[in-house]
């Protein structure tokens, strides 16, 4: 369910942000998914500290898989997306433990030096990896 807003302010709402994966778990169950299992992904392991520290004021974060409508769809709107200060850590930290506190980080318009706080680089196929092009 959106709040406050029409499927094409939202899709461009998530459009003009970078969205990263806050775990590996989380990042092997998309890949292990139907949709995504049969082909090959690049997945770029960033430094995540660099990064914050480089965008901490376009950084927001997200509770929910903002993408995801099939199970249990939770409402979602501008508000799904917080800054850094404006998150609600401590209270998702008690709710849902620290592994999943925060579902998503983005960052907004792009990070267009992405290479700088790159680490390692591999292709993927499912969660299985192929190949490292980066370690």
């Amino acid at each position: 369910m959106l709040v406050n807003m029409t499927p094409q302010e939202w899709y461009e709402f998530l459009n003009r942000r970078t969205f990263f994966w806050m775990t590996q778990e989380r990042l092997l169950t998309l890949l292990a998914a139907r949709a995504y299992r049969d082909r090959t992904h690049c997945v770029l392991t960033v430094d995540t500290t660099q990064l914050v520290a480089a965008h901490q004021d376009r950084i927001r974060l997200s509770p929910i898989n903002s993408g995801s409508t099939i199970y249990r769809p939770q409402p979602r709107g501008r508000r799904t997306f917080r800054s850094l200060p404006d998150y609600p850590f401590e209270e998702r930290r008690r709710l849902r433990g620290v592994k999943n506190a925060i579902a998503e980080m983005c960052v907004d318009y792009g990070v267009p030096e992405v290479a700088s706080f790159v680490v390692r680089v591999a292709h993927m196929r499912g969660p299985a990896e192929i190949g490292v092009i980066l370690d």
